[in-house]
């Protein structure tokens, strides 16, 4: 028998792979953020090296960026921070859905666009310090100190973006009457919303807000012209993106506006301000079955902005002039919206789902969580009661959203950790190691979990939404799951604390309500065993926190409708978010 002779086979090493691939000498296939070869296989990807970087030029494995030469780049520093930027904060602010904008088109007008550059290097620069020093839990975007080179690159977009007419670098973007023309409505657009990232990293959410405020007007003062194909402005020069950049910025900030509303209540962040336009009234198809969990979040939020505006402008209507218009109307429309988009989301779950990976699986549930929150309200308006215990028919929902949020919390830490089981007890949540933290401007979870923690008054259900908000370790936009879980939980601890003492009630005294605050701890569950024990006049019709950042101070916001509002100060959270060196 003739001799066999076993060959060896080299592989070349790879050099651009991650680090895991090339320790184990075999070829990577480089997604990112964690490459494909390892999570596959259960392995921990350990990212990619960004140290040794050209200053010129660096190789990004995207067909419209095979090689892009960095124009404005003038140290190695600012091309890690941009090389960070592109293979980790892209990622974050993407979500799991993914999004074209962030994965392409920003980085594409970074290339040509000075202020968009900086911004970027700004934001890559203060991503990955967060990445690697999380020493204030549940704070990680709060640091002791400015990091000087994100701070200095921060400055220098804004002052690329106001330009050498106006020399003086502001905290918020103003723009209107001071370009000349010169930039382009995409540069002004996606430089805003860099901006906010930027202040909702610092923990600077007024000035944020801001940003958000003056991106929606210069978005509503924005016209298509369809002779040229362009989006024009008054004082801006015509941006010839495509249509779909432009949706996505707009959608983008229609969702930050939203948010903002919930962290001031003011007027002007208020669904029924938003011009017409702005939430693109225009009719979209809703197919028989996505093709992609991007889509099916581009038209749940096309029609959610819709609804949300039209609604409340209906109930402005009727309550400053008597306009005798029907909002079940309304909400009969959009139930039927709902219900063809929620066929079309089941349809793409069955077709897809023994192939999806765990990040689909993730953006699945988190518009899973999104459509039952959405069913809940258009319930609650169906209702026509004004009665804060309507809320009680809806304890299922609430459960179920909360049963989801915590899946999504357990696969966002089993996304390189295989070993955790993708369907725990929610009571192990907090016996988990803690999670990295993730910053998004996606669809998420905070905001339902946050309506569950307040508008549920079942002692069970309601704890159970705050402990996966404590467990979460997320940003997105302008909410913060530990601040979210701090103000619900002194929420729950004043309703019951009235509930429970015969003859107590809020009053227009804050010092009195923060004694509440004081005295009411966590022994009062146990006590509370039912959503009928807590009376009307127990229940809170508004909580959300409030900013002070000249005072540097952290208000909760309480109210009932017009009987009770009154701020009363966290002083535990005003130590650790506004610390002595900030």
């Amino acid at each position: 028998m003739a001799s066999q002779v076993r060959q060896r086979v080299y592989r070349t090493r790879t050099k651009s792979g991650c680090l895991t691939c090339k320790k184990r000498r075999i070829k990577c296939d480089e997604t990112r953020p964690s490459c494909s070869r390892c999570t596959s296989t259960g392995r921990k990807c350990d990212g990619y090296d960004t140290n040794a970087l050209p200053l010129a030029s660096i190789y990004l494995p995207r067909p419209s960026l095979s090689l892009a030469t960095f124009t404005y780049a003038t140290s190695e520093r600012e091309i890690r921070s941009f090389q960070f930027f592109y293979e980790k904060t892209v990622f974050s602010l993407a979500g799991y859905c993914g999004s074209e904008l962030w994965s392409r088109s920003v980085l594409q007008v970074s290339q040509h666009a000075k202020p968009v550059w900086h911004a970027l290097v700004a934001l890559g620069a203060l991503h990955e310090n967060f990445e690697n020093d999380r020493q204030i839990p549940g704070f990680w975007f709060s640091r002791a100190g400015h990091d000087t080179f994100a701070l200095k690159a921060y400055l220098a977009a804004i002052r690329a973006l106001l330009g050498p007419s106006n020399p003086s670098s502001s905290s918020s973007l103003q723009v209107v009457g001071s370009q000349d023309g010169r930039l382009t409505v995409d540069v002004c657009l996606i430089s805003c919303v860099l901006f906010v990232c930027f202040e909702i990293m610092s923990s600077h959410y007024i000035a944020a807000v801001n940003h958000i405020r003056h991106g929606v007007k210069i978005l509503s003062e924005v016209t298509y012209d369809p002779g040229t194909g362009t989006y024009r402005h008054p004082f801006l020069r015509p941006s010839t993106v495509p249509s779909l950049e432009i949706e996505n910025l707009r959608m983008l900030l229609v969702r930050l506006h939203g948010q903002a509303f919930t962290l001031t209540r003011a007027e002007e962040d208020g669904p029924s301000s938003t011009a017409p336009h702005l939430t693109c009234s225009a009719s979209v198809d809703i197919p028989p079955c996505f093709s992609s969990l991007a889509e099916a979040r581009d038209i749940y939020e096309h029609y959610n902005g819709l609804f949300r505006h039209e609604f409340h402008s209906i109930s402005d209507a009727i309550a400053r002039h008597g306009i005798a218009e029907d909002p079940g109307l309304l909400v009969q429309r959009y139930a039927g919206l709902l219900g063809r988009w929620s066929m079309a989301l089941d349809c793409f779950e069955q077709a897809r789902g023994p192939s999806l990976t765990t990040k689909e699986q993730t953006g699945l549930k988190i518009l899973q969580i999104h459509r039952l929150e959405h069913s809940l309200l258009l319930e609650q308006y169906r209702s026509g009661s004004a009665e804060s215990t309507v809320w009680d028919r809806y304890n299922p929902i609430f459960k179920k959203i909360t049963s989801l949020a915590a899946s999504v919390v357990e696969l966002s830490r089993s996304l390189g950790s295989p070993s955790v089981s993708p369907n725990p007890l929610l009571s192990s949540l907090q016996q988990r190691p803690t999670l990295s933290p993730s910053f998004s401007l996606d669809l998420g979870i905070i905001g339902p979990l946050y309506d569950v923690a307040t508008l549920c008054r079942d002692p069970v259900i309601r704890r159970e939404a705050v402990n996966v908000l404590r467990s979460a370790s997320r940003q997105e936009g302008v909410f913060n799951s530990y601040v979210c879980a701090v103000v619900a939980d002194k929420v729950i601890s004043l309703e019951e604390k009235v509930a429970l003492e015969e003859g107590l009630e809020y009053g227009p005294d804050s010092a009195a309500v923060a004694q509440l605050i004081s005295d009411a701890g966590a022994g009062q569950h146990g006590r509370i065993s039912r959503c009928s024990e807590v009376p009307e006049k127990a229940r809170l019709t508004y909580a959300y926190p409030e900013f002070d950042t000249i005072g540097r101070r952290v208000f909760l916001t309480i109210g009932q409708d017009s009987r009770v509002h009154t701020n009363i100060p966290l002083l535990a959270m005003s130590a650790v978010l506004y610390t002595e060196d900030r």
